[in-house]
């Protein structure tokens, strides 16, 4: 079994989790972007009952809450965690639109692991800088929701699982 810890940049805040994760991917989209003031996001989603443990003081951010505007097609919103000290989101929670699964996806950076596994799908591909180059054999979702394709046969964790509805 593995076990991998991220932490915040400070330290003050960690997330420990088993096993591999369901899903590694790159999002692309204009909120995730602007939410980490990066090119894309990398995260590793992990099923409520693969987290060991969460220490640490955070703040959360879910912009449904706040002003109306979050994350594209999670009805609840994302519940983003962040340290109240140094400010980096370790990790972010939500509600699966395709199992209904409470998920918690980390921050692949904060586990500073440089054979973490690497992203299976990249969302949003339509929003990619054109001076980042896909990630190779990883599925491309330029659009997920203009309906041309259903996640749920583009994402890897769930083409292989047998119980996946």
């Amino acid at each position: 079994m593995t076990t991998r810890t991220a932490q915040c940049a400070c330290g003050r805040v960690e997330m420990t989790v088993q096993d591999e994760p369901l899903l590694v991917l790159l999002c692309h989209c204009d909120f995730c972007q602007k939410r980490s003031g990066n090119v894309f996001i990398a995260s590793a989603h992990f099923a409520e009952e693969q987290v060991v443990a969460i220490s640490g003081e955070t703040k959360v951010y879910n912009g449904l809450e706040v002003d109306g505007v979050g994350a594209v097609a999670v009805p609840g919103g994302i519940d983003y965690h962040f340290c109240t000290t140094c400010g980096s989101t370790l990790y972010w929670v939500s509600v699966s639109p395709l199992t209904g699964q409470r998920i918690l996806a980390v921050a692949v950076g904060n586990f500073v692991d440089p054979d973490f596994p690497m992203p299976t799908t990249e969302f949003f591909t339509k929003f990619r800088h054109h001076w980042v180059p896909p990630v190779p054999d990883a599925v491309q979702l330029y659009d997920p929701l203009d309906g041309s394709v259903s996640i749920e046969s583009m994402v890897p964790s769930f083409r292989d699982d047998p119980d996946a509805e």
